[in-house]
């Protein structure tokens, strides 16, 4: 497609056609609609998390990183791009940056699939397998619009699942009542796992070379 034909497209149209071409398995045109979405005065936070998530499948991850935080900037309370920005961090082993991400998806309430898996996550960086565990089944249970994001959950359920006892007996107690508001504020230096740590990294990983977008 020519410069001048891009030019007659608007931002619908070019998002469109670019999951269009993903669903081919024409990965490259996708990127080459996204791109072209994103370079816009008038570029959405939807066309910004979908290029960031097409990067993601690439494992081009810094880019994926910079298009989801561009669409946060665009729309800061597109959850679904921070929920994913924030589940990227955790993969790229940054665990302080991805609690300060995820913390926001909170206030959505018991009730939003996010705020159940955001939670889910949060739980899981402190070793808190129960509530993580608990968390995720609501989150799937309230989840009905994005059937590949429950299946990334899953997987993340079912590594849980299958961790080594020794990983499950070294795991923190969950806080509860007062204590477990003032866990949710403090530093993640102090709660979140290591980047290298042995059970979150593949854990986090697998959502992102599933192939799944969100």
């Amino acid at each position: 497609m020519t410069a001048a034909s891009f030019a007659t497209l608007d931002q619908s149209e070019l998002i469109h056609l670019a999951l269009e071409a993903d669903r081919l398995g024409n990965s490259g045109a996708s990127l080459t609609y996204l791109k072209e979405a994103v370079t816009r005065p008038d570029a959405t936070a939807p066309a910004h998390l979908l290029l960031g998530a097409g990067y993601a499948q690439l494992q081009m991850y810094d880019r994926a990183a910079a298009e989801m935080e561009s669409a946060l900037a665009v729309d800061p309370s597109f959850a679904i791009a921070r929920f994913q920005l924030g589940l990227l961090q955790l993969t790229s082993g940054d665990a302080e940056r991805a609690m300060s991400t995820l913390l926001p998806l909170q206030e959505l309430g018991e009730q939003h699939a996010l705020g159940q898996f955001g939670r889910g996550l949060i739980h899981l960086m402190r070793n808190e397998f129960g509530p993580t565990l608990e968390c995720m089944a609501q989150g799937m249970l309230l989840n009905t619009d994005n059937p590949a994001l429950n299946t990334d959950m899953q997987q993340i359920v079912d590594k849980v699942n299958a961790l080594p006892p020794d990983a499950l007996a070294a795991a923190q107690p969950a806080p509860t009542g007062e204590a477990e508001g003032a866990a949710a504020a403090a530093p993640a230096e102090e709660t979140a796992l290591a980047a290298d740590d042995q059970v979150a990294n593949p854990i986090f990983l697998s959502a992102y070379t599933s192939g799944g977008k969100p």
